[in-house]
């Protein structure tokens, strides 16, 4: 695999550095608890490797940052500028130890995107024919639709 996901130790390293931390906002996440995020996206260029992973909860992982710019997202959960620097300096600490962000090779990358389109139409299509079902299965819309009005 190209751009292998981190393994179970580097995860647990992971943890071990953010001090069972969301590196966003600070919450304490239990054993288990938690992401290990991408600073940058896989969408957007980010690799798998350790220096673009940081430990995030779930809320800031998968409700809030998705594919925004981690710095940006990082000043939002801040409430103050020296928790901000406090938080940033932690991240570039683990940056710099894991050797930097590495960068996807134009022809990985290209595949990604492709990928991640594709993908999203699926999604979409899918969406839609669940509409429809639901759409076709609910008496009140018919009615609603053969009267004109919702």
């Amino acid at each position: 695999m190209a751009d292998p996901e981190p393994q179970k130790e580097d995860k647990e390293m992971v943890r071990d550095f953010f001090k069972n931390k969301c590196a966003y906002c600070g919450r304490h996440l239990e054993d288990g608890d938690g992401d290990i995020d991408h600073l940058i996206s896989a969408a957007l260029g980010g690799t798998n490797s350790l220096a673009n992973r940081v430990l995030s909860c779930k809320c800031c992982n998968a409700e809030e940052k998705r594919d925004r710019d981690w710095i940006e997202f990082l000043k939002e959960k801040c409430d103050s500028l020296s928790t901000f620097q406090e938080r940033e300096s932690r991240i570039q600490q683990w940056i710099t130890l894991n050797g930097g962000h590495p960068k996807l090779d134009t022809q990985m990358q290209t595949l990604l995107e492709q990928e991640s389109d594709r993908t999203t139409k699926e999604y979409d299509g899918a969406c839609a024919r669940i509409r429809k079902q639901q759409h076709a299965n609910n008496p009140h819309h018919r009615i609603a639709d053969k009267s004109g009005s919702r």
